[in-house]
């Protein structure tokens, strides 16, 4: 029972901070893009790019594997110091590696890849908290092992707010229209943020270390580099292989809509409304479906491994169908208000159009992201990642061949038909492992049904009325009318919302270890 507990509580920390630090995230986004504008945006992805692919050679899979070698240890009552010592060394020799050919790099990087030596002095910065990263991510997967999740979450809303607090100060008190330098300032924030959110970690660990130790273990086994690297090293392929090729994608876009004639500034403000502003916009919502399905893929995996066939499809479908209601809502809500949406979130109308455009692959775009974690506890996450493979590449060529002809409507045709075909890939591979009926009439047209006539209804309700100014009240009427329409069309019964609310009060199994980066998307 006490076991049970503890695992239920960690889910819960885990669902609730996934849930805080999307919403804190968003927050931030705004307040940047209201501070650097649409092309400080573009040049601010531009970097992260960069970010994120020399952070991941800087981890290398050491999160997940610590997690499972210290889960497995634990489980059998052995001492973890010679793993966790072992997981620095390991660490240290990929991190320290990584901000050294970054650091010698960035100014090639800047001028052949990104094509704006702006990014030179950030990407510096950037590199000396690589090691740190890597340190950072050798101890959270010891603490996700041990199970104390509450720990490694503590660290990264530490992380988050010392490095909102720092931006906001530095941008305040040493404002400059400058983009590098105020690049440079956030760099310098995420840096110190990461150095004190990795000795806040480790103190933590020597603590927790000094406290296990006062219990009697059986003698430690012995383990080498080549244990972390066994594990280690396959992860860390298929993390390079889709990192590079993401940061492949992002560099390309702007490089490409300044052959089609665009300026560079104007490439990167395209660049920067587009993947900075609107899309973390409409993925937004998903922030629910992320925390639900936390919880709920564990049970997914429980009914595959014991051929429960009927119960898994029973799972899918709920899973489905609340999702895509979610998803029609966000979209009815983004293409209806996004003039009043863009205006009072970015303080800027241009994105308005943008957002009307890009909405209709909100419910693609989050059932890709249910279906893709279900496939995982289906024993399918090569498919996943074959299918994430697929889609990058012909994203990377559609980029190549259509941005340069057709600009920024070349880019909206590559984002269709990418989501599409990932989509379409990942959901019928789901249908033919599962034999799942696809429900089109209460999954897709009675929710499309409600949510027109609801957001239409309080559109002109509230037009006539004369407070059609008060967006967050018209969303609210939006969301309660939606719901007694879905009630209405049968879409939503009794038993659907039992079901959805006796999901959080499962018990929650394990989930794969590889799953666990689930958390990390801040």
């Amino acid at each position: 029972m006490i076991k049970r507990k503890k695992i239920i509580l960690n889910a819960v920390i885990l669902t609730l901070s996934t849930m805080m630090l999307g919403f804190v995230g968003m927050i931030f986004r705004v307040y940047l893009s209201n501070k650097i504008g649409a092309e400080g945006m573009g040049l601010f992805q531009l970097i992260m790019s960069i970010n994120i692919m020399t952070s991941t050679f800087a981890i290398s899979g050491i999160r997940v594997t610590l997690t499972r070698l210290v889960a497995e240890e634990l489980a059998k009552g052995n001492p973890v110091d010679n793993i966790v010592k072992k997981g620095f060394v390991y660490s240290l020799i990929f991190s320290i590696t990584a901000a050294v050919l970054l650091y010698n790099n960035a100014e090639f990087i800047s001028i052949l890849f990104l094509k704006d030596v702006r990014a030179i002095v950030p990407l510096k910065i950037l590199s000396c908290s690589l090691p740190f990263t890597g340190i950072c991510a050798c101890l959270n997967g010891y603490f996700y092992g041990a199970r104390k999740v509450t720990k490694s979450v503590g660290a990264d809303i530490l992380e988050s707010c010392i490095m909102i607090g720092i931006i906001l100060f530095s941008i305040n008190t040493f404002s400059s229209k400058d983009l590098e330098y105020t690049c440079s300032l956030i760099c310098l924030s995420m840096s110190i943020s990461i150095l004190i959110s990795t000795f806040y970690l480790y103190i933590l660990y020597i603590f927790d270390r000094n406290r296990i130790y006062k219990v009697k273990y059986c003698k430690e086994k012995a383990f080498t580099l080549l244990h972390i690297l066994n594990i280690s090293l396959p992860i860390a392929c298929s993390a390079y292989i889709q990192t590079s090729l993401k940061t492949v994608e992002d560099i390309l876009i702007p490089s490409k809509l300044r052959q089609f004639g665009s300026s560079n500034s104007s490439s990167l403000a395209i660049f920067g409304m587009v993947k900075g502003m609107v899309l973390p916009l409409l993925v937004f919502p998903s922030i629910f479906l992320a925390s639900f399905s936390t919880l709920i893929i564990p049970e997914i995996a429980e009914a595959n491994t014991l051929n429960k066939n009927k119960y898994l499809n029973y799972i899918l479908s709920r899973v489905i169908k609340f999702t895509l209601i979610l998803a029609m809502f966000a979209t009815g809500l983004f293409i209806v208000f996004s003039t009043e949406l863009s205006i009072s979130i970015y303080n800027n109308h241009r994105l308005s159009a943008i957002v009307r455009i890009l909405s209709p692959l909100i419910p693609l775009m989050y059932l890709d992201r249910i279906v893709d974690g279900s496939l995982n506890a289906l024993n399918q996450q090569m498919k996943t990642l074959k299918y994430n493979l697929i889609d990058i590449s012909v994203k990377i060529f559609m980029i190549c061949f259509l941005i340069p002809r057709y600009g920024i409507e070349g880019f909206f045709l590559v984002l269709f038909i990418s989501t599409i075909l990932n989509s379409s890939l990942s959901i019928n591979r789901l249908l033919k492992v599962t034999k799942l009926q696809f429900d089109i009439l209460d999954w897709v047209i009675n929710p499309i049904l409600s949510i027109i006539i609801s957001c239409f209804t309080v559109k002109i309700l509230f037009r006539v009325i004369g407070i059609s100014q008060f967006i967050i009240s018209q969303i609210i009427t939006v969301a309660l009318l939606y719901f007694i329409f879905l009630l209405l069309f049968k879409c939503v019964t009794k038993r659907d919302i039992s079901w959805f609310i006796d999901g959080f009060k499962q018990d929650i199994k394990q989930i794969d270890w590889n799953n666990i980066r689930i958390y990390k998307q801040f």
